[in-house]
């Protein structure tokens, strides 16, 4: 198995806002209700034309970059969507449908796939790589392998997003998702963060597997959100599952038909008392 080090975390929900309340919903069931998206990187006039799948990006990104003392400028970005913005995607179909079809010149500037690493881009001043990635169902897992292999190849800390927009009724048949969810984890080769949050080892195998079941209470939620099949990992490395005698977890997540990544978490004892 080929190990990383997770360094940091950025979490952004309806139901959270940061790591800290992300991890007292997942210990205490302490969840906020309909949390406002402000991501302070961008201005404020630019902060009214973006997005909310922008402000996701930059919210977490920016959350994770902290919380593991990276350089902007020296960390790539992997940014994973299965569907990218459904709502821009369903304001251009209907407004492409009907004569005069004159979309908004800002909302096509935010639709491309990569909107979001050019908006952080911009805010952090930096031209360190990003890339974008989409496997619909697939996604995540597709984008974690993406940002490992520039890890080890590039030596280079990597900051990936996983996220998904809750789905238009015009696009729920594509995509089953009814509320938003962006995440972000600073990945690192062992050894580059001297406390990190957790180390992971993992491996490709060609195998069939199924998706790592979903925390119960988030379940109902985020079932169905692509970006979702994240938060088992997540959850796990803010101690859900986790006992003083267990500090360790392992996934199977589905790669492909017929492939899965098989990732081992060992968590840091000290994790619990982030903010």
């Amino acid at each position: 198995m080929t190990e990383l080090d997770i360094a940091g975390v950025g979490i952004w929900s309806p139901l959270c806002s940061n790591w800290k309340e992300f991890r007292d919903g997942i210990e205490h069931g302490e969840w906020q209700s309909d949390v406002p998206l402000k991501p302070g990187l961008i201005p404020p006039r630019e902060r009214r034309r973006a997005p909310q799948s922008v402000k996701m990006a930059v919210e977490v990104l920016d959350q994770a970059c902290t919380m593991a003392s990276l350089d902007p400028a020296k960390a790539a970005v992997v940014f994973s969507s299965a569907m990218g913005d459904m709502q821009i995607t369903d304001y251009l179909c209907g407004v492409l449908a009907e004569p005069p079809r004159l979309v908004s010149p800002t909302r096509f500037h935010n639709s491309v796939h990569n909107a979001s690493t050019g908006y952080w881009s911009i805010a952090r001043e930096t031209h360190a790589p990003t890339s974008a990635v989409s496997a619909l169902y697939f996604t995540a897992t597709m984008a974690f392998l993406e940002a490992a292999i520039q890890v080890l190849e590039e030596d280079i800390p990597v900051l990936l997003v996983c996220q998904e927009m809750a789905a238009p009724k015009a696009l729920l048949s594509a995509c089953q998702s009814n509320n938003p969810i962006s995440q972000c984890v600073a990945l690192t080769r062992p050894g580059f963060c001297s406390d990190p949050l957790a180390s992971i080892r993992f491996e490709v195998e060609h195998m069939k597997s199924d998706w790592p079941v979903l925390p119960d209470q988030l379940d109902n939620i985020f079932n169905g959100n692509p970006a979702a099949r994240m938060l088992p990992l997540i959850a796990a490395i803010a101690g859900h599952g986790m006992t003083d005698s267990r500090d360790e977890a392992s996934f199977k997540f589905p790669l492909s038909d017929g492939a899965s990544l098989n990732i081992n978490l060992k968590r840091r004892k000290h994790t619990t008392m982030l903010t």
